[in-house]
């Protein structure tokens, strides 16, 4: 076999694992085409186009967790994504937009039980595509 053809041989692999994509369960992830469209893979085997498309984000859908504090209170919030289409846009940022949504909230209703507390938080998040799923405080 000539060289040639064993490059030729290789290229080819090469490109047809780059065109198979895996995303595993509980991630959304999306696309974006060098003209500027996106699209969503969902869990599951996808093709893709090497060079013209690129991962833009990976959002998981479990839960995470994130550490809060305000005054007279610290704990953890447990979130998720609830709509990948709405969090997209501020994926990068939803920590943060989270730990400062829950501290207005903290200082704003200062001695209101968890219960609503979470309610308050989730009602500012909705447009987000995010749910806040727990809250559990302690007096600092």
């Amino acid at each position: 076999m000539s060289l040639a053809v064993l490059a030729l041989l290789l290229a080819t692999i090469v490109l047809a694992a780059l065109t198979v994509k895996r995303v595993p369960e509980g991630t959304v992830v999306t696309l974006q085409r060098i003209d500027g469209h996106a699209r969503r893979l969902q869990p599951g085997t996808h093709f893709i186009v090497p060079g013209l498309e690129r991962v833009r984000h990976r959002i998981s859908l479990g839960g995470h967790v994130l550490q809060i504090s305000a005054p007279g209170a610290q704990g953890r919030l447990y979130w998720q994504v609830l709509e990948p289409a709405r969090a997209e846009g501020i994926i990068e940022r939803a920590e943060a937009l989270l730990s400062q949504t829950a501290f207005e909230v903290l200082v704003a209703q200062r001695g209101a039980d968890q219960a609503q507390l979470k309610a308050t938080i989730n009602q500012r998040l909705r447009d987000f595509g995010l749910l806040v799923t727990r809250l559990d405080l302690a007096a600092a």
